[in-house]
């Protein structure tokens, strides 16, 4: 709890020094945002940033096999190109309309009968043979091979009323088939000269009159459409253009081609849309992954910010953060295909689950479980756009993390472990069959996928995070349960040196770690941060254990000091407990402990014996004060309401209940008087959990039982105690009276 008071600004120098401590490390942590958008932002475009060049050629054959690095859209052009020769085909020739064609038609036919007519009327008549060459010769090219001599003989011998029939028949003929279309087309016009002989056929029962009518009509017959080869082009190239090219996906892993095979137009165009033929650097997808990158970083600073400051604070734990974020990208990058290891995108895609899955794990331990879920989505994230945007390994990587983090967030023994590791194993294989039925995979598919992920990502995961965890402390500040745990053994050398040199320390030490559990367990806090650093809070007793009340036998030695330097040595402990626990590299989260667990509590016997002959002062209390700092975490909290409680208790005559809820409730009123607790996050509801817990743990220690005496013997064991709690030996007690300076610890 912190109440809001008012800071009076005392000098600029030191507020020009916090602003310049401020200011470096708002400049180191914005150098690590700088150094980790670049490092991720290269890691993502790496195989934009080092591209492959292929040489071959149309018909050369492949002297390997070339993998996909990426994934790509590509234009099939062989098939493009088919379809829109198809597509030109079917639009077929344009023919224009040709002006006056059937008057045409009808002047030859005309001009045939008149010169046919003159050489009949000629002076000089000639043999029919002989005119028939006469009028070939005459009409020229108007007459063409259709009409043979013998037609034109027969012209000429005939009477002139059967010239004048032929003649009106052809005409007759003529004008019925120029009014239908003939293209200018050598079908077309073949087409409509057979239908102008059957004409005559029908229309004559003289067989040999029919033959020279329909000679005539066939020759005189003209196109009516004449094909236009400027618009023909225009609407064939229309119609190419309105075919689509034929776009094909080639994804990452996908062989592009074989070892052996012979180079074709469609391997030339995959190798272009994969930046073999000429690799160049793609900007824009470059940029589009430093901006996604920008963006998830910004996220994960304002939620630090927001719900985790304490983290945020840390700059070794922002290390961390950003070492685990760029290790796990560039695990879900290289995937193995960059190793030279020819990988499926079912192989690439549990690979990338498995680091998803250690990087939760890691961080859940080593930073903080909820900032590890924030950080495995993103992750999610980045595998889906690896993998070609499938969902399918980015929510199983998702889910299959938020399992590995909630089981190893409380982890405490290797039993713990083997249990995460089964739990892995369940959910994945769970999640293979669920998504594997969603997106219909064959039951080879899917047993291949149970392999993975039943076996090896649980035993590789558990494996990485068993043997990583323990480099990644020390360096970066952070304990993890194990370790706290192994700090507990009473085999540690140092806690065999306080079991040996200060037993009755060592008693106390061992009591207020049960009371620290269970009040933290109340409250939410760890309580195996609460236990373990129950343990080690006073191991700076050793240096000087019969000073202290609970290892002296007979004599007290502070009867022959004066209260000053008695105090001196009682407020050392702290100062001397800190030295032996970096001498033993004790971790810091239990380091911070012994030095905040009497915070700048007042040595309240000591006080009282000097303060006795002269007027008490603000400068003489402070030379009574533990020198701090105070309690900054709950669990630092619990440990110092722990210590005085069982140090007062033990002074109890007859530990009754409610004198044990009357000495807790009591201590506990004073540390917050005193602000003993201003620092820490303890609320008016953990104190009170905390008071219930301390009581409930002490009974049962004490083994009390109800007083059932009258009311008057109540009063005077209340009495008692009251006067049991005035007696203070250095550390432990409580003054009964009110006010600022009554907490002795």
């Amino acid at each position: 709890m912190k109440p809001h008071l008012l800071r009076i600004k005392r000098g600029g120098k030191k507020n020009s020094e916090k602003n310049a401590r401020r200011e470096s490390v708002d400049l180191h942590r914005a150098g690590l945002a700088t150094l980790t958008v670049v490092v991720l932002s290269v890691l993502l475009s790496l195989p934009l940033l080092l591209p492959n060049q292929v040489s071959l050629k149309l018909g050369d054959m492949a002297p390997d096999n070339i993998i996909a690095q990426r994934t790509a859209r590509y234009e099939d052009t062989s098939e493009t190109e088919m379809r829109r020769t198809q597509a030109a085909g079917s639009v077929g020739k344009v023919y224009d309309p040709v002006p006056n064609a059937a008057d045409q038609s009808v002047g030859a036919l005309k001009t045939i009968f008149r010169t046919v007519e003159d050489t009949r009327s000629s002076a000089n008549r000639v043999s029919a043979s002989a005119g028939a060459v006469k009028v070939r010769s005459q009409l020229g090219s108007l007459i063409g091979s259709h009409v043979s001599d013998p037609t034109l003989a027969y012209l000429l011998a005939i009477s002139e009323n059967d010239l004048r029939d032929v003649e009106d028949n052809v005409l007759r003929i003529v004008s019925a088939t120029m009014g239908r279309e003939i293209r200018e087309d050598p079908a077309d016009m073949r087409d409509a000269r057979e239908k102008a002989m059957r004409e005559a056929t029908k229309l004559l029962h003289d067989q040999r009159k029919a033959l020279v009518v329909g000679e005539i009509a066939q020759d005189v017959l003209r196109p009516n459409r004449i094909y236009n080869e400027e618009r023909t082009i225009a609407l064939q190239e229309k119609a190419r253009k309105k075919v689509q090219p034929v776009n094909r996906l080639i994804t990452r892993g996908d062989l592009v081609i074989a070892k052996g095979e012979p180079v074709l137009q469609e391997h030339l165009d995959k190798f272009e849309a994969l930046g073999l033929t000429h690799p160049t650097l793609d900007y824009r997808s470059i940029l589009c992954y430093a901006l996604l990158v920008i963006l998830m970083m910004w996220i994960v600073v304002t939620y630090l910010l927001r719900y985790h400051p304490d983290v945020y604070a840390n700059t070794r734990a922002m290390w961390l953060l950003a070492l685990i974020a760029m290790v796990s990208t560039l695990a879900l990058r290289v995937g193995g295909s960059m190793l030279g290891i020819n990988l499926s995108p079912a192989h690439v895609g549990y690979l990338g689950i498995l680091w998803v899955v250690v990087a939760g794990m890691f961080m859940a331990v080593l930073i903080n479980p909820q900032v590890s879920v924030v950080i495995v989505a993103l992750l999610s994230i980045v595998l889906s756009l690896l993998l070609n945007n499938e969902l399918k390994y980015a929510t199983t990587a998702l889910i299959t993390a938020l399992v590995g983090i909630y089981s190893v967030a409380n982890i405490r023994d290797r039993h713990d472990l083997m249990r995460a590791g089964g739990a892995l194993a369940a959910v994945g294989v769970l999640l293979v069959w669920i998504t594997g039925g969603l997106g219909n995979d064959n039951f080879t598919t899917m047993m291949e996928g149970t392999f993975w992920a039943g076996v090896i990502i649980p035993l590789v995961t558990v494996s990485l995070f068993f043997f990583g965890t323990v480099p990644l402390e020390r360096p970066f500040g952070r304990t993890t349960h194990i370790s706290l745990l192994e700090l507990a053994d009473t085999n540690k050398p140092l806690l065999r040196r306080l079991v040996m040199e200060a037993p009755g320390t060592y008693t106390h030490c061992m009591t207020v770690g049960h009371l620290a559990e269970s009040a933290a367990e109340s409250i939410g806090a760890d309580p195996l941060v609460a236990r373990v650093a129950s343990y080690y809070h006073d191991i700076g007793k050793i240096r000087r254990p019969h000073f202290f009340i609970e290892n002296q036998n007979i004599e007290n030695v502070h009867d022959r000091m004066n209260p000053t330097l008695s105090a001196l040595v009682i407020t050392s402990h702290i100062k001397d407990g800190v030295d032996i626990a970096q001498e033993f590299r004790v971790p810091k989260v239990v380091l911070d402990v012994i030095s905040q667990h009497h915070g700048t509590s007042l040595v309240q016997y000591f006080y009282n014996q000097y303060t006795g002959e002269q007027e008490p002062s603000t400068a003489v209390e402070q030379q009574f004060r533990y020198p701090g700092p105070k309690p900054q975490t709950k669990e630092a909290a619990v440990v110092m309401l722990a210590d005085a409680v069982e140090a007062a208790s033990r002074g109890l005559a007859k530990p009754t209940p409610s004198k044990i809820e009357l000495l807790v409730n009591r201590i506990v009123a004073d540390k917050l008087r005193d602000g003993q607790l201003d620092e820490s996050d303890l609320t008016f509801k953990d104190l009170s959990k905390i008071s219930e817990g301390f009581v409930r743990t002490l009974v049962s220690i004490n083994h009390a039982r109800i007083d059932y005496g009258e009311a008057e013997a109540r009063k005077t064991a209340d009495a008692d105690s009251d006067s049991e709690l005035t007696k203070d030996t250095g550390e432990g007690a409580q003054d009964p009276e009110r006010g600022p300076t009554a907490a002795a610890s």
